[in-house]
């Protein structure tokens, strides 16, 4: 058994990291995989707080600490950069006055706060903006969104775009509600959507591990696979705008397996 402990879409809750943390201490050495949007909540605003903390455990120990890239850390980083201003417009403005509570000087305007952020988080900035979009370790791959699961090479041929993005086209197959099958051998790990939002039926045989799921919380890990495939997991537990003091889901998957060990999930309604 090789333990891998996966969580998403913190969406600057700094409460999952020590949760983390305590995990890690029970699966010694097991490789951490955070799995994008780490920026923007409807209750809280500290997302860099939250890159910040990541980005530093990933280099005091990056052969056992992954994050990978969202949608709201790509759109932070765009908007940062002069790409585009819609992080800034969709409630990015809020992450920035969080970010400079803290200056000696309080900035006159947004437009100064912003310049404060260039310059004192530019280290972070930078490492968003280069943060990768999969990561496969043994029979796991990890994609914040989804793959297009028609092609013929859905790791390496699916647009990055939709990598961060992706929703119903990853979850079902044409014909609606029907869930995709998996043709990977191995099992896929998402985030990007709170699971209690993901229904669907099967076309064929459900597996037994799918028994478990929304048996702990409707927010819960959502296990969705065919009997004789490898699973999708879906584990946003709703972060984003789910209670303040929700914590999501923490999943622990067996990289030797591609199996769930365990779930830690958030059951505050």
């Amino acid at each position: 058994m090789k333990p891998v402990i996966a969580v998403s879409d913190l969406h600057g809750q700094m409460l999952v990291l020590p949760k983390v943390k305590k995990i890690r201490h029970r699966f010694k050495d097991a490789p951490i995989v955070f799995d994008g949007d780490y920026q923007d909540s409807f209750h809280h605003h500290t997302g860099f707080s939250v890159a910040q903390e990541i980005m530093q455990w990933q280099q005091k120990d990056p052969e056992h600490v992954f994050a990978l890239k969202g949608n709201h850390d790509e759109d932070a980083y765009e908007s940062l950069t002069g790409k585009n201003s819609y992080w800034l417009e969709a409630g990015g403005d809020d992450v920035i006055a969080e970010a400079v509570l803290g200056a000696t000087q309080a900035p006159g305007s947004l437009e100064e706060a912003i310049g404060m952020v260039k310059r004192d988080y530019a280290p972070l900035i930078t490492w968003m903006g280069k943060l990768p979009t999969t990561l496969q370790i043994g029979k796991l791959v990890f994609v914040h969104a989804g793959l297009d699961l028609t092609l013929a090479n859905p790791i390496k041929d699916t647009p990055e775009r939709e990598k961060l993005w992706l929703r119903e086209p990853y979850w079902y197959t044409a014909i609606y509600p029907h869930y995709a099958h998996n043709p990977l051998q191995k099992a896929i790990i998402t985030g990007h959507t709170p699971t209690s939002l993901i229904t669907g039926v099967y076309d064929g045989q459900a597996a037994a591990e799918t028994l478990r799921n929304r048996s702990v919380s409707p927010r819960g890990i959502l296990t969705v696979q065919y009997e004789g495939e490898y699973a999708r997991f879906f584990i946003d537990g709703g972060n984003h705008s789910g209670p303040t003091i929700n914590t999501g889901n923490i999943g622990v998957f067996d990289a030797d397996t591609g199996r769930l060990i365990e779930a830690i999930e958030d059951d505050n309604r």
